[in-house]
């Protein structure tokens, strides 16, 4: 029996300080508890698996795993590695499978690279953010620039060459000269993959107190567009893919993972508010730490892929899922919509449910049609939820 294979996010909450910007489900007095979340991620992970059997009749393999958060890189190898046996058990590993763990680089050092290396983990994405030091300070960043070289150099000479780095642009007061400083400071250390995000100043967090007493400026999206297209050009002529609207790589170093949310795939989310699809269920898990190692010891399954730390669900209708096709898959620049299977899908052609909003998109000149695929124009890469919202209206 051949069972498409999954992904599976697993998520970490553990930080040791929550930098300025962030809005992540994330805890910074909790690290008594890692040991003990651990296992109950195991725990969730073997039920999931039971649940997927009994629905499939055969267990599904897994082509990528992911410890996002949080800071991973807190976990004890010893930790992580129960976490990965439980996930190679129940989710046979592909293969090629892709494993990538996220980690600060002040967290990581030679020793323990090598036993996460060890464990089967090959991708690493670090969060630089940025080359600048005023600019670290303001998004309170624990880690300087020569920490985040140091960690990259580390990382390769244990044999992690599959390498992400993480820019964020649009910071008050951050310049297109900063900028690039950052960029070309990135490049010089030849990534193969690079993400940049255009800061957003989230509710609840201490940067939106900041905008709200005055103590920072609102951000430029005029210079954010600027910035974002000086990295288009810079990043071009280094060879890189732009293969998604905020991500680069090297030819062969796309994330296979992120690649399976973008394409509208199944994945399996796992750990303290984690989100998830499969078997035409979206839902996501209960967020504090310690009732989610409440209820996965306590409480019971449903029915895949709900275990039993899921806190709520619901089925993706027509409406939804032509919306969650659309957005996910325009967002691959190279790639974009396949037409064709969107009306085998859907029996309806996207004309059909767009028609008008079509016509207009591409008269602006911020949609095209091509060998049989829609496609984001480079004009609207910037502007794409203006995109985004009109085909989910």
């Amino acid at each position: 029996m051949n069972l498409d294979p999954l992904s599976l996010y697993l998520h970490i909450p553990f930080c040791r300080h929550r930098c300025a910007y962030c809005d992540f489900n994330t805890y910074t007095s909790l690290g008594d508890l890692q040991s003990e979340y651990a296992d109950a991620l195991s725990r969730e992970v073997r039920q999931v698996g039971e649940l997927a059997e009994a629905v499939y009749g055969g267990q599904r393999p897994s082509h990528t795993l992911f410890f996002g958060g949080g800071t991973p890189s807190l976990m004890a190898p010893a930790d992580l590695g129960r976490i990965l046996a439980a996930a190679r058990a129940a989710f046979p590993w592909t293969p090629n499978v892709e494993i990538t763990m996220e980690a600060n680089p002040g967290t990581v050092d030679k020793a323990y690279l090598t036993a996460v290396h060890n464990l089967g983990i090959n991708r690493i994405s670090f969060g630089v953010q940025s080359a600048i030091p005023g600019e670290l300070a303001l998004l309170e960043r624990e880690h300087d620039f020569a920490t985040a070289v140091s960690a990259i150099h580390t990382a390769r000479s244990v044999g992690l060459h599959n390498l992400s780095l993480d820019l964020i642009y649009g910071l008050p007061g951050q310049t297109l000269q900063s900028w690039q400083q950052s960029l070309q400071a990135a490049l010089a250390l030849q990534p193969p993959h690079l993400s940049l995000y255009c800061l957003t100043i989230e509710p609840g967090t201490p940067m939106m107190r900041w905008l709200e007493n005055g103590r920072i400026p609102l951000p430029d999206p005029d210079l954010a567009a600027d910035q974002y297209q000086l990295a288009c050009d810079l990043l071009a002529a280094q060879g890189f893919r732009h293969y998604e609207i905020s991500n680069w790589a090297q030819p062969g170093y796309e994330c296979e993972h992120n690649l399976t949310y973008w394409r509208n795939r199944e994945y399996l989310g796992l750990g303290a508010g984690a989100h998830g699809y499969a078997h035409n269920v979206r839902y996501h898990i209960v967020k504090q730490p310690r009732v989610y190692v409440r209820r996965m010891t306590e409480s019971t399954p449903q029915t895949f892929p709900l275990s039993a730390a899921v806190a709520g669900s619901h089925p993706v209708d027509e409406v939804e899922a032509i919306s969650d096709t659309l957005i996910t898959q325009l967002r691959l620049l190279q790639e974009g919509l396949d037409l064709a299977a969107f009306a085998a899908r859907f029996g309806r052609t996207l004309d059909d449910v767009h028609g008008e909003t079509l016509t207009q998109l591409e008269s602006w000149g911020m949609l095209e049609k091509s060998n049989g695929r829609l496609r984001l124009t480079p004009k609207s890469y910037f502007l794409s939820n203006q995109v985004f919202y009109r085909l989910s209206s």
